[in-house]
């Protein structure tokens, strides 16, 4: 077949992929301020309820400690969808001078058309997860398809599925003040909870998922392409239960962009606070010694959204039927890595599935 070039300058087959360059006209300084707005909402917002105490302890700022909780236990009511602050965030992208870009199976998108999916986005990665949040369903909720998704892509895709689309995301997030806020802007920002997850699929909506969850975040290494994938099967159940299609997703250069703290010890404190409190605390930094937290600029990230995984509905899956299904996706996802790392430079890895 006559070989084409991407917008990526990358050579391809015709119909090969469908791809998308994010934001590549923003510049490094409102991408930095995108990516430093989130991450300061999520260093900052834990600390807010106890400098609000502490201020109610004193004499002298009583009444601004008494202010500031009073705040705090308000923004826990608050938070709506914004595309203005989804287009905000979507800019992040301008920092990566080496780009973002979201190729999609050009052969998925009848499947994509005809079934809702459950979009499994891989690997986590260290702080935000680039991948799955500029190549997500943010891109969609900004609503402005032409910029932010790409004309061939857009035309494919329901109008109504694309603007209801959502994300789940670990509980604990949406109980710090400001960050809690900023997920809700986004307008696709759902608790991974059971609860939350199936009120989901009665909606019969598409949305995205992190697998790997804070298992694969304590489990970060720069350099190292891993997934925690092998013990986590509950939401090939719950797609089983609800007839959803699994439509697996790899972001490369997601494991790359962090340096972070690789000590045994803080491995065993990361499991153990993930174990009794479901959450881990993340000791990361880029490049740069005076502002530590942007990640490196001159790493591409590209997601491959490739051919969905179809399952059955099945009510009451068996065991074995989870099973099956596991080791259906996990060789999906095996394939994507082998069929794609070379194009992007990352042909001497090994894919490492925990």
């Amino acid at each position: 077949m006559e070989k084409t070039h991407t917008s990526d300058g990358l050579p391809r087959k015709a119909t090969d992929l469908i791809t998308h360059r994010l934001e590549p006209d923003v510049g490094q300084v409102r991408g930095a301020a995108s990516i430093l707005a989130i991450l300061l909402c999520m260093m900052v917002g834990p600390c807010l309820p106890v400098v609000g105490v502490g201020l109610a302890c004193t004499e002298t700022h009583r009444v601004a400690g008494t202010a500031l909780l009073a705040a705090v236990a308000a923004s826990g009511f608050l938070g709506s969808h914004s595309p203005k602050w989804s287009a905000f965030y979507l800019k992040a992208a301008g920092w990566f001078k080496a780009g973002v870009y979201m190729h999609v199976d050009r052969g998925a998108l009848a499947q994509m058309r005809a079934h809702r999916s459950m979009w499994c986005m891989h690997p986590h990665g260290t702080s935000i997860g680039f991948g799955f949040s500029l190549n997500g369903a943010v891109r969609f909720r900004a609503e402005d398809d032409a910029r932010y998704c790409g004309a061939e892509l857009s035309e494919n895709l329901d109008d109504a599925r694309k603007r209801s689309c959502d994300g789940v995301m670990a509980p604990v997030l949406f109980r710090i003040p400001l960050l809690r806020q900023a997920l809700l802007g986004f307008g696709c920002c759902t608790p991974a909870t059971k609860q939350g997850m199936f009120s989901l699929f009665r909606k019969h909506l598409d949305f995205g998922i992190l697998p790997g969850g804070m298992e694969e975040v304590a489990l970060y290494s720069r350099g190292r392409d891993r997934v925690f994938i092998r013990k986590r099967a509950g939401f090939i159940k719950y797609a089983l239960q609800h007839g959803y299609n699994l439509q697996p997703a790899f972001t490369f250069g997601e494991s790359d962009i962090y340096a972070s703290l690789q000590h045994p010890l803080y491995r065993r404190l990361c499991l153990f606070t993930l174990k009794h409190a479901g959450f881990v605390i993340p000791v990361f930094w880029g490049p740069r010694w005076y502002c530590p937290l942007l990640p490196r600029d001159d790493v591409a990230l590209h997601t491959v959204i490739a051919h969905p995984v179809k399952l059955p509905k099945i009510e009451q899956p068996t065991a074995d039927d989870v099973a099956h299904w596991h080791g259906r996706y996990v060789a999906a996802l095996q394939a994507i890595y082998d069929d794609h790392k070379a194009r992007f430079g990352y042909g001497d890895r090994e894919l490492d599935l925990q």
